[in-house]
């Protein structure tokens, strides 16, 4: 869960603040901007219990009802299949897209802003006018020298903020019945 969480929510934050920064002041940055400060206004154990009620919600407009289900709510797996066969493997990894798209939301919110600053201080400096009078394509030249320059303040901040992913985890972990390293490291 903790791994899933933060990985996709780091690659997708980091994405969203790049586009955000070379996209700035138009409606793009503008909705990555508001979606982002909504998302971290909200206690992630509140965003848990959203999640949770649009899951069932989900599930009761869609018509599934008993055993089968889109979106699972509670649990690690449901009780009584072989944990790695395919049919097991499938349903844990239903019961692992609630709370781990909690995580995914809140990391995209969080490391993209912070992508979006570190990737605007890059944007006006020397050496990517230089690439591009040097004839190399404006996306070429942001990827390989602009992004590659602001990850590196980055770096430093995913290391700190790892450590508070665990803390994160735990209320996703507990609204959801899911035993992982948030509770383990509380």
């Amino acid at each position: 869960l903790v791994l899933v969480g933060s990985i996709l929510g780091t690659l997708l934050g980091v994405a969203a603040g790049a586009y955000g920064a070379v996209k700035q002041y138009r409606a793009a940055d503008r909705l990555i901007t508001v979606f982002s400060f909504v998302i971290l206004s909200i206690p992630v154990v509140v965003l848990a219990v959203l999640f949770k009620n649009a899951g069932i919600g989900l599930n009761n407009v869609l018509g599934f009802t008993g055993d089968t289900r889109l979106l699972y709510t509670t649990g690690e797996m449901t009780p009584g299949l072989d944990p790695w066969s395919w049919v097991g493997i499938v349903n844990r990894l239903a019961h692992l897209a609630l709370p781990s798209l909690v995580l995914i939301v809140v990391g995209t919110a969080f490391y993209g802003r912070y992508q979006r600053n570190a990737m605007l201080d890059v944007l006006g400096s020397d050496f990517l006018r230089t690439a591009r009078a040097k004839g190399l394509s404006r996306t070429r030249a942001l990827i390989t020298h602009g992004l590659r320059t602001a990850l590196i303040p980055m770096a430093t901040f995913f290391a700190y903020e790892f450590a508070l992913l665990f803390v994160g985890a735990t209320f996703p972990e507990k609204l959801f019945g899911w035993h992982g390293m948030g509770e383990f490291f509380v």
